[in-house]
């Protein structure tokens, strides 16, 4: 206890600059050792007795020792073996010794090709490695909102950024389009946004389209409204005609250009046009987003103050990979239609 006093007392006078550099140092260190990453899956293997079979769903499972350092399970029902990270984002990695930096750097704002630098691995590999990451956060997708939901759309130009085989000409700059120039092209993307007043929990849909129609609303909502939910719109002709098959949830409206409805000051969407504001300041650094990235990078604005904290970011990072049991097939299903980065 003495030493951890001293060494603190030294730490105080360091520069600021001296500090961050020592934090990384150790934080390296405790990488090489996987010290963060075997405390999560501690945590996770001790809060629940065992981990669901991810081949056939069966529960009647049993532990069957520990393989470098990860839980081995076997099923009794199909009599596979798995780990604790069978289906999740860490499924096949060879170096996790890597992964705690990586969520480190990812955390600080790093982009792909920077932390593909500091840590001596691809582009390609970085690049899966983050939306390997972004894949597990489905998760935290509310399942269900009520009381006061507010519900807008912002737009994104259409972006194709990566695509090596553009149907149209390339763009100088991000925002250098004719929107929606004729019949047959889309040139927008429309980000369906639905936040909950009191517990300001969120979700996201993109959908490319030039203006949202009543069955993308649907599949947007997806019965995520409870009886009795408030929503609270702007005057689109879509959300109209989609309530009305919802007669147990009470619409109300105003005008977009309107702030605030005049005659009932609860009529507002000033929640979700904040939220708005907030997201295009998230995605800025990112120097544009690939409009089929694009879902990925919202799941991550969404969600991520349910795993920051002060003291454990990273461990619960680690934990939301391991709780994610199918996060490797959603990456699969995404990896179809990402670009093969050539390096």
């Amino acid at each position: 206890m003495k030493i951890k006093h001293q060494i603190k007392k030294l730490y105080k006078e360091l520069l600021p600059l001296y500090k961050a550099e020592l934090l990384n140092e150790l934080l390296a260190e405790q990488e090489l050792e996987g010290i963060v990453l075997a405390q999560a899956e501690d945590s996770v293997s001790q809060k629940r007795v065992n981990k669901p079979c991810p081949y056939c769903s069966s529960t009647k499972v049993h532990k069957r020792g520990k393989q470098n350092g990860s839980q081995v399970y076997q099923c009794k029902d199909c009599k596979k073996n798995y780990r604790e990270t069978t289906g999740t984002p860490l499924y096949r990695i060879q170096i996790k010794e890597k992964w705690q930096m990586y969520l480190d750097f990812m955390e600080r704002g790093f982009p792909i090709k920077k932390i593909a630098e500091k840590l001596d691995i691809s582009i390609q590999t970085s690049f899966d490695w983050r939306h390997k990451i972004l894949s597990s956060l489905e998760q935290f997708i509310p399942k269900e909102l009520n009381s006061t939901v507010e519900c807008d759309e912002m737009e994104f130009s259409l972006s194709n950024k990566g695509d090596r085989n553009l149907k149209r000409k390339a763009r100088k700059r991000a925002n250098d389009f004719i929107r929606n120039r004729d019949d047959k092209e889309t040139s927008t993307v429309q980000v369906i946004t639905v936040v909950e007043r009191e517990t300001a929990k969120k979700f996201f849909k993109v959908v490319e389209t030039k203006r949202l129609t009543k069955e993308q609303i649907e599949i947007a909502l997806d019965g995520k409204l409870a009886k009795g939910t408030t929503l609270v719109t702007d005057k689109h002709y879509s959300y109209k005609s989609y309530i009305k098959d919802y007669q147990d949830i009470n619409h109300k409206r105003l005008l977009a250009k309107d702030h605030v409805d005049k005659k009932d000051k609860s009529i507002h969407l000033q929640n979700v046009n904040n939220v708005h504001s907030q997201v295009r300041e998230f995605i800025r650094p990112f120097k544009g987003v690939s409009s089929k990235y694009l879902q990925n990078y919202l799941n991550w604005y969404a969600y991520q103050n349910q795993i920051n904290t002060h003291k454990e970011t990273l461990k619960n990072w680690f934990i939301a990979l391991l709780l994610s049991s199918d996060a490797y097939e959603i990456f699969l299903q995404f990896k179809e239609n990402a670009m093969l980065i050539r390096t």
